[in-house]
């Protein structure tokens, strides 16, 4: 296995202290919000290797699905990892959308297969299922897919999952839809795939609506074949969860709404601030998507020159869209503080006009 580097990641070392407008995060939830203590005789020797049980039902209310088709990981990016340990083999082909998250088109790499990123339509953002069916040949072993997609927040709808599903039955193959910013839709918030079909996989995590990053709670909801092969896998990689963590998400997603209306309400500020902003800057061109928590907009100068003109002269990062495929485009956040935003923004402006 050779796993490319994670780039991206690796981006944010030694610039923690600089205005970050590139996060796809909602500002972090702080420990004193919980507004409860872990119990005192809590166990700390051992896990259910499949996440506690509270938490798997809570997972499961808010994908639709019983409790038994959850598993609990560290992450999303586990979850991710151990899906492609599962169903990937050296010589597969994987097809996958872009632009994306750079773990999900890098996983299937490490594992030897053959990835073919397969670009949505530039400026709509939107699923072209005739290319799909053209990548998408025999033997395929994977379809993924974010949604809502990271970095433009495009939704996939429920005739684009049902479309997709009935693809992976013709071609033999499974669907991986990492579903960390779909319930940033809100009232438009689409189904979970893997309420679509025994093909279908989704994977989450409370690092993006909730604010818990630091929790490191994510899961699987797959039809139970699949879990179980990704049980074995699992033995090897952490075995089971924190407790502690466990607890605070599970506490967290029994008050989703609260956590839901204090992500809006951050969201909703935001984009006025960055529509606001946007009219001043004509070298950039983009629409502030209605959902989700960042937007990828392009650049009519240079991206990369532009993102280390805003590091070395600035203090203010943006994530190149070369992480996610298209060069052209840069991802910005929108879930994070509202001050910092503004700052970064008009932070950008001056930028780009050093920059031809």
């Amino acid at each position: 296995m050779d796993f490319p580097i994670f780039e991206h990641l690796h981006l944010y070392e030694g610039l923690r202290e600089l205005v970050n407008i590139s996060y796809s995060n909602v500002a972090p939830f702080r420990l004193g919000g919980f507004e409860r203590d872990l119990p005192p005789d809590l166990e700390l020797e051992w896990t259910d290797p499949d996440g506690m049980l509270d938490l798997r039902r809570a997972i499961a209310r808010r994908h639709g699905v019983p409790p038994d088709r959850v598993l609990v990981t560290s992450g999303a990016t586990e979850a991710n990892f151990l899906v492609n340990a599962a169903l990937v083999r050296p010589g597969d082909r994987v097809v996958v959308d872009a632009p994306t998250y750079s773990p999900l088109r890098d996983c299937p790499r490490g594992f030897g297969a053959s990835v073919l990123p397969v670009l949505r339509d530039c400026g709509t953002w939107s699923l072209d299922l005739d290319r799909w069916n053209r990548a998408t040949k025999p033997k395929t072993r994977l379809l993924v897919f974010a949604n809502l997609n990271n970095p433009t927040s495009a939704p996939l709808s429920r005739g684009d999952l049902r479309a997709l599903g009935e693809l992976a039955e013709e071609r033999e193959s499974h669907v991986l839809v990492d579903e960390t910013f779909r319930e940033l839709a809100f009232a438009g918030t689409p189904p979970s795939a893997a309420t679509l079909g025994p093909r279908m996989i989704s994977i989450s995590t409370v690092t993006k609506l909730y604010g818990l990053g630091a929790l490191r709670v994510g899961w699987i909801v797959a039809a139970p074949e699949i879990l179980r092969r990704i049980r074995r896998i699992k033995d090897y990689t952490t075995v089971g969860g924190s407790s502690p963590g466990q607890i605070l998400a599970t506490w967290a997603l029994q008050r989703h709404r609260r956590f839901a209306q204090r992500a809006r309400a951050i969201l909703d500020r935001n984009r006025t601030i960055v529509r606001e902003r946007f009219d001043a800057i004509p070298s950039v061109e983009g629409r502030v998507p209605s959902a989700g928590t960042v937007l990828f907009p392009h650049c009519s100068r240079s991206v990369d020159r532009l993102a280390s003109r805003l590091v070395r002269k600035y203090r203010t990062v943006i994530a190149p869209g070369r992480f996610f495929g298209v060069k052209d485009h840069f991802r910005l956040g929108l879930g994070g503080d509202s001050a910092e935003l503004a700052q970064g923004l008009a932070n950008l402006e001056r930028a780009l006009k050093d920059v031809r």
